[in-house]
């Protein structure tokens, strides 16, 4: 694994790569954060998550996944600026969410489903994709940036920079995005409750966001 730091005042960049395996299991710890002031639902289609891990299986290089890293007591946890939907698309597979091609991941490729699986949290569902494969999925590195912020609006700042091109996100959710006053606030929460996907805080384990996202519900 290549780990490079950068370090700037108030400021500390680590870009590595880091095995799908690896990054399941801290999914599992629940140290994944989507904070909703900027970050939309699940959004991605069937077809766009089963591209994604066609990608994966195939070796092809992706889009790199930036994080915020958050310190604490016990144990960091990092908020997702970019890679929601490619981190869902990832974890949803793995758990035998959805298939490629008619098949589905092998549970037994890696300990930490095989326990799932063991406990009867999670079901194996055929057919079963060939273990080299699964094993493929499993051991792919995922490029990550990690940034260590000093404070939420730079956090907010790079989101807004990072998505100011391309057609990632709408001019609305562009609007919303910068848009952190306490008038946003209320409009952002109003909206949420009259769309029927309202939760009790702006920030959400990656693992709830698929009770919230009414999009993504026929989606997986």
């Amino acid at each position: 694994m290549i780990e490079i730091k950068v370090n700037r005042p108030g400021q500390d960049l680590t870009v590595k790569g880091e095995a799908i395996q690896r990054i399941y299991g801290n999914y599992l710890a629940w140290r994944y954060i989507v904070n909703r002031r900027y970050q939309r639902k699940l959004v991605w289609t069937l077809e766009e998550k089963r591209r994604f891990i066609d990608s994966i299986i195939s070796g092809y290089p992706v889009p790199i996944v930036l994080l915020a890293e958050r310190k604490a007591e016990l144990q960091n946890f990092f908020e997702i600026i970019d890679g929601m939907q490619r981190l869902n698309a990832i974890f949803g597979f793995i758990e035998n969410e959805y298939d490629i091609n008619g098949c589905y991941f092998d549970l037994n490729t890696m300990a930490e489903t095989k326990a799932l699986m063991d406990e009867g949290k999670l079901v194996q569902r055929e057919p079963v994709l060939p273990r080299e494969a699964c094993v493929q999925v499993a051991a792919y590195t995922m490029p990550l940036s990690i940034y260590e912020f000093s404070n939420a609006s730079d956090v907010d700042e790079v989101f807004r920079r990072i998505n100011s091109g391309g057609r990632k996100l709408s001019r609305q959710e562009l609007r919303i995005a910068g848009a952190t006053g306490h008038f946003a606030q209320a409009v952002r929460l109003i909206s949420s409750k009259v769309r029927g996907d309202a939760s009790a805080s702006d920030e959400l384990p990656l693992n709830e966001m698929k009770k919230i996202s009414i999009t993504n519900r026929d989606l997986s």
